[in-house]
């Protein structure tokens, strides 16, 4: 069993918007009066998505996305560049990764495939911020492999990054799944490793990829596993 993390076990959208209302109150960032916080929540997820998106296909790299990130948010919703604080993007890597919520059915669905599954995360996150969700989250002792774009040198979708986590946790394809949120990262690319997949699709977004299995709770893998 591979599963991504963001978004499919980690609440990203939750986790990310309490790391940055501790970052708005941190920097005193009332003190701009022409955005709100929820306009600042709202250009952070633009924002970012759009720089992850870059760094998934191999346009920008770790250390780009993590200076440009506040950079880029903070400039559209109109603070001139001196007046950017300093610190902003240490301070969000600092509260992020150590926030706890997880998806629904998180938990139990772990507790359930544990007995009779090996599991194992292929994320396309960093060692040491992936390692602080899991621990934070209390989910870190039901994976057995952590395989991320820094340990393989590989992004989802590439296949490679696959093939890498199939040969360092010894599984077949015959034997194999991939579960994730990601059309174009989690489930592009357990095709291109010619994987089976189970798309987890919480907003039941439509879309027109055939894919093996598809989710809109992870309780429903129980139905398939």
């Amino acid at each position: 069993m591979f599963f991504d993390l963001d978004h499919t076990l980690w609440d990203y959208d939750v986790n990310t918007s309490e790391a940055i209302l501790e970052v708005y109150a941190y920097f005193d960032m009332a003190k701009w009066s022409f955005f709100t916080f929820e306009q600042f929540v709202t250009v952070f997820h633009e924002v970012n998505n759009f720089l992850w998106d870059r760094f998934n296909h191999g346009k920008l790299d770790r250390l780009t996305l993590r200076n440009e990130r506040f950079k880029m948010i903070l400039t559209r919703l109109g603070v001139q560049a001196h007046e950017i604080p300093v610190g902003i993007g240490e301070k969000y890597l600092e509260l992020a990764p150590i926030k706890a919520k997880v998806i629904p059915y998180t938990l139990e669905i772990l507790e359930y495939l544990k007995p009779n599954y090996n599991i194992h995360i292929i994320s396309n996150g960093f060692d040491d911020v992936q390692a602080s969700k899991l621990l934070a989250s209390k989910i870190h002792h039901y994976f057995d492999k952590i395989v991320t774009s820094d340990s393989s040198k590989f992004r989802k979708p590439q296949k490679e990054i696959f093939e890498h986590a199939m040969t360092l946790t010894g599984a077949s394809l015959a034997d194999a799944i991939m579960i994730g949120d990601n059309l174009d990262t989690d489930i592009s690319g357990a095709q291109n490793a010619r994987m089976d997949h189970i798309f987890f699709n919480p907003k039941k977004l439509v879309h027109h990829l055939k894919v093996t299995y598809e989710i809109n709770s992870l309780q429903q893998i129980m139905n398939i596993l």
